[in-house]
């Protein structure tokens, strides 16, 4: 049933669908028929129209039969013979350059490069006049083969050529440095003879840089120009090394660490003399050769300058306008392409030359750089100077900074002067220790020394005149055995000054030269104005130790010294005149053995500062040390009596005292010039260091107030010695006839008047002034104490206690008018209280017993009685003149430990 029902529902639905469609079909049956015959009348019209084409094709074929052809033909027959004519031109250029071919070859076997070079040219011309050659030519077997032998042709011939470009350079380099070393006393190539030999060049390399330049092969000639001078230059430079030196073919062998292994040997092998010549030899060499490079560089660049071609010389090359508004075209953009390639190639080989100059020069010094911090101080000043002039030179034709030897040359100045500051220091340091503290006499050569570091302090007015023989402005590098200043004649574009404060080479007109013996290069009255100041003249056939011995050019490149008594011995040999005391500033010094040295060491450091500028901030420092040095040891030696151990003295005596006190006078007053010859030195920058010169002074004022006061002391200590023996002494039993002094007070005065003559012979007045007015003060306070405590039972014995404080008193003011004497002695003895005498028990009916108090108290309470006469303020008494007492003051000394006073030794 059920699919019974389903076919009845299908069958519905079949019907439904068969009546849509012939609906649909009776609805669109128009449009269909309609369609139809439009198509067929499409391929009826197709038809009519491929029959007009037929007929169309049949005209135009009639007529190109009949029009067309014959002009084909023509068009076709002319581009034929066109091309035959290309061909034939190729034939032709190939049958030419087969011809010149042979010439070429001959050319470069006859080594006529130049003649080769230009037919090469034209040949590369010929084939490519317009850089843009026929492609179908190129690959042509014909072509191929005589393009093969032209490449090798040009090979051989630029080969030759960059040989020949090396060849002349490398052959007028040595004639340049042979004429710069055979030239006149101080080796100059004037301007003239370099702009001669420049032309010269520059005409030889003409045909050789045109011809390269043209060919393109100018910078592989350049860079064997290179390696020649390389190694040409690198043979010439290790010629006046030491024979056992193995010879390296370049300048990067050089380098190398055994290479420099056994040329440090062999340098510090050698004498200094050696040293320097080869030194002073291979700079020359250099300078030669840098100034030889840079003329090669202006040849060249001249050279291509001259023969640059116009726009007018190539015509069939398009020309434009650059933007300077100059014509150019592809040939003249690639000829200044060119030039720049060749100006930097020749900049750098000048660049690595001067590189080489100033290594080669650094490892010579470093490989002594142990014995150059040991010269002498002339023979390290003839060093540097060569250097230093070797830099200067350097640095104005390369334009540019030398860095590297800069640094070698202040390392190893800052090692000399440390090396010469710390034998110098020893040096002070021993001859104090050992030092007798006797005066000795000062040799005119050191007053001289003085005299010049005093001119030098006033150089700096223009006024001075300066004499170039000074012997602290060391000229001996000039004088020894170089006989050229300079080789080189420096270009004439400016060069930039090298940077101020690195250091510079001290010339003849330095503000701090110091002249020759008293000489004070014034005249008029600025003279009296400016040097006011006594000198003590030198004689006039004598010459400085310093000028004559240490600074002989002959002489001084030796090491120093190394014994410790050097200086003590060229003391004690000084074959001149001598005087007594160093003048300085109008004032006389006594001067002891390490005086003299200390002056010799502070004139020596000025001549480190003056002569060899780089350093004069490291001298201050130096000096500041060696003045510390000296002050603390001459403390530690006499003040603190070490050279009783150290020299053997017995005992430290008021003349060791006041020596040392003379010592320290003399550095104070001597400091003051060498701060302004150290402020000459300096730039404005640095003249606040010099404060501690200042700081200085201030401790040599203190310690030499020590001294004065130690002297105080020592009398200080006989006066309380003498002050007790004066308490002990029994007045009251001297006999009304004995006369002045008691042996207390004669020992008192002798040795008031002993020292008085020890430290007048020796201070100066205002210095003995001071200490004895502190001497006269203890010894008032001291005796005015003592007296108090003195017991007197008699009028008598008061009487004698007054005529000895007279007598004290008269001879203390015989001593110096100056020195004021004014005590009060007289009215403390006038005011003593006399006291009873000691009764025994027997008489105590007749006379009160006294207390204790009474006989031992400092001061009585006893009234002298009205029946005793007053005693008398003044008192004849002859003076002792012609006493003779002994010049030396032993008697007041210094004990490392003070014991009981004691009796004069």
């Amino acid at each position: 049933a059920t699919s019974a029902l389903m076919q009845e529902t299908l069958s519905e639905y079949m019907d439904i669908v068969e009546a849509y469609l012939t609906r649909e079909i009776s609805r669109r049956s128009p449009a269909f028929f309609a369609a139809l015959s439009t198509l067929e009348e499409l391929h009826a019209e197709t038809d009519r129209c491929i029959d007009n084409i037929h007929v169309l094709r049949a005209d135009l074929k009639r007529t190109a039969l009949t029009q067309c052809s014959p002009g084909l033909e023509m068009i076709r027959l002319r581009r034929r013979q066109d091309h035959l004519a290309s061909v034939l031109s190729d034939v032709e250029l190939l049958s030419n350059l087969r011809h010149i071919q042979p010439t070429i070859d001959e050319l470069v076997a006859s080594g006529d490069c130049i003649g080769a070079l230009n037919l090469i040219t034209e040949a590369q011309a010929m084939i490519d006049p317009n850089g843009s050659a026929n492609p179908k030519l190129k690959d042509t077997n014909a072509f191929k083969i005589l393009n093969a032998h032209m490449s090798r042709s040009l090979s051989a011939v630029s080969s030759f050529a960059e040989q020949e470009l090396a060849a002349i350079v490398l052959r007028d380099m040595r004639e340049f440095v042979d004429d710069g070393l055979s030239s006149t006393a101080d080796g100059l190539l004037g301007r003239s003879q370099v702009d001669i030999y420049q032309v010269n060049l520059a005409m030889q390399l003409t045909p050789f840089v045109c011809g390269l330049v043209r060919t393109g092969s100018i910078a592989s000639a350049l860079k064997s120009y290179r390696d020649c001078l390389m190694s040409e230059s690198a043979a010439l430079i290790e010629a006046l090394y030491p024979s056992d030196f193995p010879r390296s073919k370049a300048h990067a062998a050089f380098n190398d660490a055994s290479q420099q292994r056994v040329l440090g040997t062999a340098v510090r092998g050698q004498t200094f003399d050696q040293f320097r010549t080869m030194l002073g030899q291979q700079q020359e060499l250099l300078l030669l050769l840098i100034s030889h490079i840079s003329m090669v560089r202006r040849a060249i660049l001249a050279v291509l300058d001259e023969n640059r071609p116009t726009a007018d010389e190539n015509c069939a090359e398009p020309t434009t306008i650059n933007s300077k508004g100059e014509q150019t075209s592809p040939l003249l953009r690639r000829y200044d392409a060119a030039k720049a390639d060749v100006l930097r190639s020749l900049n750098d080989t000048f660049d690595a030359f001067m590189d080489v100059a100033h290594v080669r020069c650094a490892k010579l010094l470093n490989h002594r750089s142990e014995q150059n911090a040991r010269l002498s101080l002339v023979g390290f000043h003839s060093l540097y100077t060569s250097i230093w002039h070797f830099i200067t030179q350097y640095e104005a034709l390369g334009g540019k900074m030398c860095f590297g030897l800069r640094g070698t040359l202040t390392a190893q100045a800052k090692a000399f002067l440390s090396n010469f500051h710390t034998e110098k220091s020893r040096q002070i340091q021993i001859l104090i220790e050992n030092e007798q503290w006797v005066q000795a006499e000062v040799p005119i050569d050191f007053q001289n020394l003085v005299n010049q570091v005093i001119d030098a302090a006033y150089a700096g007015d223009a006024l001075v005149a300066i004499d170039p023989q000074s012997p602290l402005l060391l000229t001996s590098s000039l004088r020894s055995g170089n006989k050229k200043n300079s080789t080189v004649s420096l270009p004439s574009a400016p060069i930039p000054a090298p940077a101020s404060g690195f250091g510079s080479t001290p010339l003849a007109n330095s503000p701090l030269a110091l002249r020759h013996q008293n000489s004070t290069g014034l005249d008029g009255p600025q003279s009296k104005q400016l040097m006011t100041m006594p000198r003590v003249s030198a004689a006039p056939q004598s010459e400085s130790p310093l000028s004559a011995r240490s600074l002989d050019p002959n002489t001084g490149y030796g090491l120093l010294m190394t014994r410790t008594d050097s200086d003590a011995a060229s003391i004690r040999s000084v074959d001149t005149a001598a005087i007594g005391l160093m003048h300085i500033g109008g004032e006389a010094f006594h001067v002891v053995g390490c005086s003299l040295v200390l002056v010799k060491s502070v004139v020596e450091y000025l001549q480190c500062a003056i002569n060899i500028p780089m350093l004069v901030t490291d001298v201050l420092q130096r000096l500041v040390e060696v003045f510390k040095a000296f002050n603390s040891r001459t403390c530690q030696v006499v003040l603190g009596a070490g050279a009783m151990r150290s020299a053997g003295l017995k005992n430290i005596s008021a003349k060791h005292l006041a020596l040392a006190s003379e010592s320290l006078s003399l550095c104070m007053e001597l400091i003051p010039y060498v701060k302004e010859c150290l402020r000459h030195a300096m730039s404005p920058s640095q003249e606040v260091l010099l404060a501690q010169l200042d700081r200085i002074v201030s401790d040599f004022s203190n310690h030499q107030s020590e001294l004065h006061r130690k002297l105080v002391a020592i009398m200080a200590d006989r006066a309380d010695y003498h002050g007790r023996v004066l308490a002990t002494t029994k007045w009251d039993e001297l006999e009304h006839s004995a006369q002045p002094p008691v042996p207390a007070m004669d020992a008192l005065v002798k040795e008031v008047r002993k020292l008085h003559k020890v430290l007048k012979r020796y201070l100066p007045p205002p210095a003995l002034r001071s200490v004895f007015a502190q001497i006269f003060s203890m010894y008032e306070t001291k005796l005015t104490a003592q007296y108090q405590r003195i017991r007197i039972t008699s009028g008598e014995g008061k009487r004698q206690l007054m005529l000895n404080s007279q007598f004290l008193l008269r001879r203390l003011r015989a001593l110096d008018s100056s020195l004021s004497v004014d005590w009060e002695l007289e009215v403390v003895v006038n005011n003593i209280d006399l006291v009873k005498p000691y009764q025994p028990a027997s008489a105590v009916s007749a006379s009160p017993v006294p207390t204790s108090q009474s006989l031992f108290s400092p001061t009585g309470s006893q009234q002298p009685s009205s029946s005793d006469p007053p005693l008398s303020l003044v008192s004849p008494m002859a003076d002792d003149d012609d006493e003779v007492v002994s010049p030396d003051a032993a008697n007041m000394s210094v004990r490392p430990s003070p014991s009981a006073p004691q009796s004069s030794p």
